[in-house]
């Protein structure tokens, strides 16, 4: 590739809006499979009444997957319009790879402010061939660009010295890191700097931050909100209390695991969300899981 980084035309940093915390958004729906849009609408009011720096919709946790590219393009459109000056960033390349720049342009014109790309199922084996599908993918976009290391497809992750190279000859700004190690968050931290590498492991969240993660992207925030608000900014000031919210949030993570994002969607009902537990993804939480995110909520509230 020889690419220019191209001007976003941004006042000051380009890359300050897209720090922080980003709010997975689930997807509820009817027990018919249909999407439950009012539903979706009070929730994304929820996510924003605790002022994420970002919302990422349709994400893992949105259930993308099991989305089709219309059903997409109507989560995007409805969580800029409720956004507001709140940053949204969607994934914008699900379609088979020959048909993903014409469905990128689509994604775009729904106003997101950035642009996720996933890796097409078994590009991943030849990096050189990824790095030219996500530069011409890049080239496209007249925004910000985040790659994220999708698990659903194989293999997902991204070279750190491929990623530093997008990051300089390209608009890619960042990456939401997959690889659940502090070595490999470490590693894209060491290759780029400059760029902003989003943490998605809950228990080696502090460590990374620490080490230079500018961003979260994790489950535990698509239902526990005020936690991770509370806890980003704790860490983000150096605060010892940071320990304590990180504990609390690792633990959530690991309930959350229980019939995931059917659990997380239990929490947001708890919460007084009103949001049924249906999922397109397969896995339903249980009563069991119900009763451990009520301890849990018990304990930080209290």
């Amino acid at each position: 590739m020889n690419r220019r980084r191209r001007s976003l035309n941004f006042k000051g940093n380009p890359n300050k809006k897209f720090e922080g915390v980003f709010a997975l958004l689930l997807t509820p729906f009817h027990e018919d499979g249909s999407i439950d849009w009012p539903a979706y609408e009070r929730y994304v009011e929820w996510q924003l009444s605790f002022e994420p720096q970002g919302l990422f919709a349709v994400c893992g946790s949105s259930e993308m997957k099991w989305l089709s590219l219309t059903e997409r393009l109507e989560l995007m459109k409805r969580t800029v319009k409720l956004a507001g000056k709140t940053t949204v960033v969607a994934t914008g390349n699900l379609e088979v790879p020959a048909m993903q720049e014409e469905e990128l342009k689509q994604a775009l014109g729904t106003g997101i402010h950035g642009v996720v790309l996933v890796p097409p199922p078994g590009m991943g084996e030849n990096q050189s061939k990824l790095a030219e599908h996500f530069g011409r993918l890049a080239d496209i976009a007249d925004r910000p660009v985040v790659l994220y290391e999708w698990p659903l497809v194989e293999p997902y992750e991204i070279n750190p010295a491929v990623y530093a190279g997008l990051t300089e000859q390209g608009n890619v700004i960042g990456i939401k890191d997959t690889t659940c190690t502090l070595e490999g968050i470490t590693a894209k931290i060491q290759a780029a700097p400059d760029s902003i590498v989003y943490q998605a492991n809950t228990p080696f969240m502090l460590e990374a931050i620490r080490q230079g993660a500018k961003g979260m992207m994790a489950v535990v925030s698509a239902a526990g909100g005020r936690t991770v608000a509370d806890f980003w900014k704790a860490a983000s000031q150096g605060s010892s209390h940071a320990e304590h919210l990180h504990r609390e949030i690792v633990y959530l993570d690991a309930l959350l695991r229980f019939g995931y994002p059917s659990s997380a969607k239990m929490l947001a009902a708890l919460q007084g969300v009103p949001m049924g537990l249906s999922v397109r993804s397969g896995g339903f939480a249980s009563l069991e899981t119900k009763k451990a995110l009520e301890v849990w909520l018990q304990t930080v509230n209290a």
